[in-house]
C-alpha cells in the first residue's frame, strides 16, 4: 500500500509542476521569456520541494510547518492549472479566418 501512496504523491508534484510550466508558458510575450519564465517558475517549484518537503530534503519540514508548506505548494499548482487556457488542446477545432 505504501508504494501506491508514493506514486501518487510523485504523480501530484509532478502535476504541480506541469501546471506551473504550461501556466508560466501561456503568459504573453516572446518566445525567448516564456521559455525563460517557464523554467524559472518549474526550477522555484522544485527548489522549495527540494529544500523543505522531498525525502532527502536539507530542511525538512515537520507537523504544522509541512501542511502549511504543502498547501501553499499544491495549492499554487491548482491555482496555475485552474488560470490556464479554458480548452483542452484538440478537443476544440480552431476557428477558421
Amino acid at each position: 500500500m505504501s508504494a501506491i501512496v508514493d506514486v501518487l504523491a510523485f504523480a501530484a508534484e509532478v502535476a504541480v509542476y506541469v501546471a506551473v510550466g504550461r501556466w508560466a508558458w501561456k503568459r504573453r510575450g516572446p518566445w525567448a521569456l516564456r521559455v525563460a519564465a517557464a523554467v524559472a517558475a518549474v526550477a522555484l517549484m522544485a527548489l522549495v520541494w527540494g529544500t523543505f518537503a522531498a525525502p532527502t530534503a536539507a530542511h525538512p519540514l515537520h507537523g504544522a510547518g509541512r501542511a502549511i508548506l504543502e498547501i501553499c505548494w499544491f495549492g499554487a499548482g491548482v491555482l496555475a492549472a485552474a488560470r490556464g487556457p479554458r480548452r483542452a488542446p484538440g478537443l476544440c477545432p480552431a476557428p477558421s479566418s
